[in-house]
């Protein structure tokens, strides 16, 4: 067996291996089967030399797509492709997480908005300046849904502007506090 490539799945909120998932995998648009290892590790065998395009789905996470070619340029350790996969609305937070979940719809229809930047400025514990970033759900009946949280301890009361932009659209942003540990709904329409 000639091994091709080897993929990683991070979970993108926990930075750690997205174990306990159940990934499928489309290659090049065409669904794949690679051969699963621990710590969220998949590997690819007996791939033609080429460029390829490998797109991850996997719930509670975003599509993700990674490009790699074969035959890999560097040895395998070096060639370890990672592939960071965003949590979707669907996404279990651990508790006492505090996350900001909400729907965009377009004011003119009343219909969902997918693909919608969503973008947290705050300020952790310690003071320094922090960004998160989402997009809202493509997902059946979570269309425009999203859910956001800060990846850093916030402190009690955190001032946060909230930003949703999508071309075609006016960019809305929203002053908001935030506390700890809880959960807060933002439902915004855009023009």
């Amino acid at each position: 067996m000639k091994l091709s490539a080897v993929v990683q799945l991070i979970d993108g909120y926990s930075r750690a291996p997205a174990e306990g998932i159940e990934p499928r995998f489309l290659l090049n648009g065409k669904p794949c089967l690679p051969h699963a290892k621990p710590q969220a590790f998949y590997a690819f065998s007996e791939l033609a030399d080429g460029d390829y395009r490998l797109t991850a789905l996997a719930l509670p996470f975003f599509p993700r797509d990674v490009e790699f070619k074969v035959p890999l340029a560097a040895p395998l350790a070096d060639a370890i492709q990672p592939c960071v996969l965003e949590p979707s609305p669907l996404y279990p937070y651990p508790a006492g997480t505090p996350v900001i979940r909400g729907q965009v719809r377009a004011a003119a229809t009343g219909e969902p908005l997918a693909g919608v930047t969503v973008e947290a400025d705050y300020r952790i514990a310690r003071g320094e300046p922090r960004k998160v970033t989402t997009l809202t759900s493509d997902y059946g009946r979570y269309d425009g849904r999203y859910a956001l949280a800060p990846r850093s301890r916030v402190a009690p009361d955190t001032e946060l502007t909230l930003t949703f932009s999508k071309p075609g659209y006016t960019t809305v942003s929203r002053q908001m506090t935030l506390q700890a540990a809880t959960a807060r709904f933002v439902d915004i329409d855009m023009r």
